[in-house]
């Protein structure tokens, strides 16, 4: 018989950090966000500015040791006990970790690589992996959330009403960009759907689709769910997702979350695929105009 020793291990840390993290108090903690959306989708930006809020705390990735376990999967197995030991988990957790699906602190990620300005501005902060006094817990695994929740058959509106603390979020990138990225990253596969040939168009359709569910699921729930465009990103949406995330409001922390906030388009696009993001954006949102106009400003200058 052969030992999986690395299973083991594994299993006996997270039974261990279940037990240590029953000592957490979260008296303090007034809304859980999780990210919704596409990967490529600006969350690990949105993710990291908030994290140098002195009041917030994320979670990044972490989904498999979440997800499957019914003493913490409250989307598939809510109660309140169940959520209480996610939140108490995702809190201890999100002071280690690693890089990639694993998850833990968002300072593993990429944004905190020191090409970026994101670890300067932490450092400069001087603030602790795990904040003393938290008000709002942020969840970034965007598309592996999303898929659980309809695969779970879950009620969303259900889970929103029996816990009045969920909220949920989802940044806006250029869907083209984010499409292209999706594909030269192999984050294409997590749509969780067979595409042949892996086309821009067919992976814009998928993201064009993911962001459609969101708006559907806001325009029920405005005060549960937040979005943003990403030529808005600056003071207002700081500002915004800290009233959304019930965080008290800090100026300082938002005049230094502006430095991070930079964000450029590597991408070129053909005119036919400016073209086809047009249609596909009037066809699909038809029902929200104003939201449409607002996503048709992608197109501006776009090839």
């Amino acid at each position: 018989m052969v030992i999986d020793f690395g299973f083991l291990v594994e299993r006996f840390r997270k039974e261990w950090d279940l037990v240590r993290s029953r000592a957490i108090n979260t008296d303090s903690v007034r809304t859980v966000c999780m990210v919704l959306g596409p990967y490529r989708n600006l969350t690990t930006l949105t993710a990291s500015v908030l994290f140098l809020h002195p009041k917030c705390q994320v979670l990044n990735h972490g989904g498999q040791r979440v997800f499957g376990d019914g003493r913490l999967d409250w989307i598939a197995h809510y109660d309140d006990k169940v959520f209480e030991n996610f939140l108490r988990y995702s809190i201890y957790i999100s002071k280690g970790g690693r890089r990639g699906q694993y998850g833990g602190s968002i300072v593993h990620s990429h944004a905190f690589d020191e090409k970026y300005n994101t670890s300067t501005l932490f450092r400069e902060a001087a603030l602790g992996l795990v904040k003393e006094n938290i008000e709002s817990l942020f969840w970034k695994d965007s598309l592996r959330i999303s898929n659980h929740i309809r695969s779970s058959g879950v009620e969303l509106f259900e889970l929103l009403e029996k816990e009045p603390r969920i909220r949920f979020l989802m940044p806006i990138r250029n869907p083209m960009d984010c499409a292209k990225s999706n594909i030269l990253t192999g984050h294409v596969g997590l749509f969780g759907r067979e595409l042949e040939q892996q086309s821009e168009e067919d992976v814009l359709e998928l993201i064009l689709d993911e962001i459609l569910w969101f708006k559907r699921l806001q325009s029920s729930e405005p005060n549960r769910f937040y979005d943003f465009f990403e030529f808005d990103l600056g003071w207002n949406v700081l500002v915004d997702m800290e009233k959304f995330l019930c965080l008290t409001p800090n100026a300082e922390w938002a005049s230094m979350a502006l430095k991070a906030c930079s964000v450029e388009s590597k991408y070129d696009h053909s005119d036919s695929f400016v073209s086809y993001f047009r249609d596909s954006v009037t066809r699909k949102f038809a029902e929200y105009p104003e939201f449409a106009d607002n996503m048709l400003k992608f197109a501006a200058g776009a090839t």
